[in-house]
């Protein structure tokens, strides 16, 4: 037996070795998602799931497994649920209502989900999500905040029912659940780009007043950067805390400390991707030396960009819209990532509504692209200015080297070198661009 503690790496390449072997079930044609919900110095616990590589979005059973550091065991796979006695207790703690029925719902990356009906308000319905990573009750919080405080028609969230008691039961047991009121509609990611031209103009510009109305929460000064908390009771009680999201740390007072902890992340999750040896050969010793050598030439320019609230993850996947409207924003969901940045760092999901979704994440631009930019832009004037900023200009390009410095793992392991070139191109013209600059 060894006597060194297993690293998450290795852990996690233990679990999936595991799913594929069928330790969850038959995985032919499926993929493995995972996520390490917590670490101690003798275990690590994960959620994980076989979902189908090209099925539909089907909620999926989700197992926590458990890996000893030291022996290197994987416990049998324990399904994770809400029994639905435990889902009657919480709605009638939070709501008042009582329990009709239950019935497993869309789930999140890091969540999964119940919809449910009460038996008083036969036409109403709840979602129930069991989450892990998101602070329930800052969520609950900062969505109260955004109802009382932001015109719907803007920002429109979906009611919350917090559940007393929650914040010390996710503190004694690791995740958190969370009851919101179901929204009815459908999800933006796979009805956007099937609108006409005219319809995605309409439906970007009020994406556009939505980003802004985030961007305009008050935030607590001295304007730092890390993970916006709301606590619980205290609405509209904000403070910032270190970076969750990419384990940065923090919270950061400096621009460019953010930035060289951005990089540096960037740089192992380079390290460790798997499937592109090519670009590998091509770049890591390149980037290594750049990082080594050359975070301290950001220029003291991009300390003026402005620091902002934001949902980190608003994309077309986190907003639904109407069945019948679809230019209508009915909900923007799932606020697990909410932050204290640069504004700009959400360049990269603001250009995803101008382009077509692809496997690299940055697909060719629609027709009439510019149209598109034109129309979020200019329905938020004052952040079109910042735009053309030094300040923006500057921290982009470090941010956007950072974004781009890990490219996706080709879909196809046949991929030619040239094929492969053009599936990292905007990965290569970014990275090579910053590497010939300095």
């Amino acid at each position: 037996m060894s006597t060194q503690l297993m690293t998450q790496d290795a852990a996690a390449s233990t679990l999936v070795a595991y799913a594929f072997g069928g330790g969850m079930g038959a995985s032919e044609g499926k993929s493995v998602m995972y996520s390490l919900i917590s670490e101690t110095p003798s275990v690590f616990s994960w959620w994980a799931a076989l979902e189908d590589s090209d099925g539909p979005p089907i909620p999926v059973d989700r197992y926590l497994i458990e890996i000893d550091r030291r022996s290197r065991e994987v416990s049998p796979p324990k399904r994770v649920q809400i029994p639905e006695t435990e889902l009657a207790e919480a709605i009638l703690a939070a709501t008042g209502q009582r329990l009709a029925s239950s019935a497993r719902f869309t789930d999140g990356l890091l969540s999964i989900s119940y919809k449910v009906t009460v038996q008083d308000d036969p036409d109403g319905a709840y979602v129930v999500q069991l989450r892990h990573f998101g602070q329930v009750t800052s969520m609950d919080s900062l969505i109260s905040w955004i109802s009382m405080n932001i015109d719907p028609r803007i920002l429109p969230v979906p009611p919350v029912y917090p559940i007393p008691g929650e914040g010390q039961r996710q503190e004694a047991l690791g995740n958190g659940r969370q009851i919101t009121r179901f929204i009815p509609g459908e999800m933006a990611f796979p009805i956007y780009p099937t609108l006409p031209h005219d319809q995605r103009l309409i439906l970007v510009r009020k994406i556009a007043l939505a980003f802004q109305a985030c961007w305009q929460i008050p935030m607590p000064e001295p304007h730092v950067i890390g993970e916006l908390i709301a606590d619980e009771g205290e609405v509209g009680g904000f403070r910032i805390g270190p970076d969750r999201h990419h384990d940065l740390g923090g919270p950061f007072s400096s621009v460019r400390e953010y930035l060289r902890a951005y990089l540096r992340y960037s740089f192992v999750t380079l390290e460790k991707q798997n499937g592109i040896d090519e670009y590998k050969e091509w770049f890591q010793t390149r980037i290594k030396g750049f990082i080594d050598q050359h975070l301290d030439d950001i220029p003291l320019v991009v300390e003026d960009i402005p620091i902002v609230a934001m949902h980190t993850d608003m994309g077309l996947h986190n907003i639904i819209i109407s069945s019948e409207t679809p230019t209508e924003i009915r909900a923007i969901i799932d606020w697990e990532f909410v932050a204290s940045a640069p504004y700009a760092s959400l360049h990269s999901m603001i250009e995803n509504l101008f382009r077509e979704q692809a496997p690299n994440q940055f697909g060719p631009e629609f027709d009439r692209a510019d149209e598109l930019r034109d129309a979020f832009w200019d329905s938020i004037p004052d952040w079109k200015r910042c735009n053309q900023s030094t300040a923006t200009k500057e921290y982009l390009e470090w941010f956007r080297f950072g974004e781009f410095m890990k490219p996706q793992a080709p879909m196809n392991d046949n991929m030619s070198e040239e094929e492969k070139r053009a599936f990292w191109a905007e990965n290569i013209r970014v990275v090579e661009g910053m590497l010939n600059k300095y």
